[in-house]
């Protein structure tokens, strides 16, 4: 059978020595040469490590909606996976815990700032080439703190984020691990007002001076991240101003081919790492931002028998994501259909979208690191983010537009919507866990953002049901759905699956408002003085 293919293999491939030797420019790291910081082409070489060598996409997928649990029986998991499953203190530490998360992004930051020293001890940014590194080196420290702040911190609001404890926002180049600034957390509300100076002033630098682009801030990543990050600011205007300098008059044009990936052959691990490595592809205009990191992201959420305690189930994507019965269709109208398994202790439907490298240290001994891509930015999440900016502008036409492209990228439908035609949608699905033991799913859950929104059954309350179930299937596997849990302050339960692969109880439940939103402050960083974000006893 193809899936015993797929499974197994898998799982002798985990214990080979050598399961995927990359030759990925990503793993070509250069060395910290700060103190011979004398060349621009030097200080652009710095960057390299200016970017994030650690993911918070396992431990972001595994926090939200889009992971049920097998039971602590199933051997398939260990306690790493179950303290990021329930939103508990990680104490384990290991390379997608929130302490490597912390301190990696931090150094990032800190290589962010020693280029950006650099250059004005060389006179300052007069070149073409040292502007665009300026420019990359302050999208660095944004981002880095970017992604800092909202996992961290709650997410950004306008009612109580002037109160809320951020994260320290280094614009020096000092070792954050030698001395105690980062104690001064500041808040989520500083924090903001920081990155978006530095975007501000980043943007108009890059010229996209860069031998691969896609594996570097270029000019159109920037625009994504800028969009991105206004509408988490709540800036809609200004995250539509961004989106539109990067989607231009057809961002059709430029949305991923999904019939070429469902083309590409899948009954083996080998294959399914093809696909995936096809989604990544740096010549493709859909992807603009591509990462490495040293992860466990893409064997965890890919086709091999590892970390499946912690599943996107079957009965998941069939009442709540792709294969649902949703406002484009049914299950027959998907173009790039979802690889499922439900065979053993695995049972899952999974998007071929993080491709599973292995760094190989040492020759010898055939030891090395587990590393995967993930498109950090793409145009199909640039769009729907600027369709969420034009619900809360008021433009619903556009909105829905924008909505439809998408759609009729990703399904095989003729459906057009319109304002009406997703309230009449909505109006007919009820709300997920309103029964009385909370069990029954929906894709429509109560949204409590503490940005106002109108009530519920109204136009704007559905199609922001719309499009954050449009981005849902657009971000499956890479850790944006937690944000938008946390800015829309979405209930989510802890479901454990029975034998018959439906939940059978919940075993725990983020709640409005809960603290547990905000990752644990890591325990290094707490003993260095870092304040604890507070729990509920």
């Amino acid at each position: 059978m193809k899936i015993n293919n797929i499974i197994y293999k898998g799982t002798l491939l985990a214990a080979s020595v050598a399961m995927l030797v990359s030759c990925s420019d990503f793993l070509d790291t250069m060395p910290d040469n700060r103190t011979t910081m004398d060349e621009p082409s030097k200080i652009a070489g710095l960057l390299v490590t200016a970017y994030p060598q650690t993911s918070n996409v396992l431990i972001n997928e595994l926090m939200s909606d889009n992971m049920d649990y097998m039971g602590p029986r199933n051997s398939l998991g260990d306690r790493e996976g179950d303290q990021m499953f329930f939103w508990q203190e990680d104490k384990i530490n290991g390379n997608d815990s929130p302490d490597h998360i912390w301190s990696r992004h931090y150094n990032c930051i800190e290589q962010a700032n020693q280029a950006l020293a650099s250059i004005e001890e060389l006179g300052g940014a007069k070149t073409e080439e040292l502007q665009n590194t300026k420019g990359e080196a302050l999208l660095l420290r944004a981002y880095n703190s970017f992604l800092l702040v909202n996992e961290f911190s709650m997410a950004y609001n306008s009612k109580t984020s002037d109160k809320d404890m951020g994260i320290y926002y280094s614009t020096s180049p000092e070792s954050l691990t030698e001395i105690q600034t980062q104690t001064n957390r500041g808040t989520v509300a500083s924090v903001y007002e920081m990155i978006a100076k530095d975007i501000e002033a980043g943007i108009p630098l890059i010229n996209d001076n860069y031998k691969v682009p896609k594996y570097h801030f270029n000019k159109k990543a920037a625009y994504a991240f800028a969009t991105r990050f206004y509408l988490y600011y709540e800036k809609w205007d200004k995250a539509k101003e961004y989106a539109d300098k990067l989607l231009g008059s057809n961002p059709g044009a430029y949305l991923r081919d999904y019939r070429a990936l469902q083309a590409i052959p899948l009954s083996t691990s080998d294959q399914a790492v093809k696909i995936a490595e096809a989604y990544c592809n740096a010549s493709l205009d859909c992807n603009l931002l591509i990462q490495t990191s040293v992860s466990n992201a893409s064997f965890a959420l890919g086709p091999w028998v590892y970390y499946k305690r912690y599943s996107h189930t079957n009965y998941l994507s069939e009442t709540e994501c792709i294969k649902s019965d949703n406002i484009w269709g049914g299950t027959n109208t998907i173009i790039w259909r979802p690889f499922t398994v439900n065979q053993g202790e695995a049972n899952f439907a999974l998007k071929m979208c993080l491709p599973f490298e292995f760094e190989v240290t040492n020759q010898a001994t055939g030891t090395g690191y587990r590393r995967a891509l993930n498109v950090s930015f793409s145009m199909g999440e640039a769009l729907l983010n600027r369709a969420e900016a034009e619900i809360m502008l008021g433009q619903n036409d556009a909105a829905c537009a924008d909505m439809t492209i998408w759609m009729k990228n990703y399904f095989n439908t003729t459906k057009t919507l319109t304002p009406t035609s997703v309230k009449t949608f909505f109006e007919g699905v009820r709300y997920a866990y309103d029964d009385t033991d909370k069990l029954v799913p929906s894709m429509k859950k109560h949204l409590h953002p503490r940005f106002t929104i109108d009530k519920e059954g109204s136009v704007q309350e559905a199609l922001l049901q719309c499009v954050l179930n449009l981005r849902r299937v657009e971000t499956l596997h890479q850790g944006l759905r937690w944000f938008d849990i946390k800015r829309y302050n979405i209930e989510i339960p802890r479901r454990l699956i029975g034998s018959d692969g439906k939940p059978s109880k919940n075993l725990d439940w983020l709640k409005v408002d809960d603290p547990r939103q905000a990752v644990q402050i890591p325990q290094s960083a707490h003993e260095a003085g870092v304040a604890l974000n507070p729990r509920n006893n």
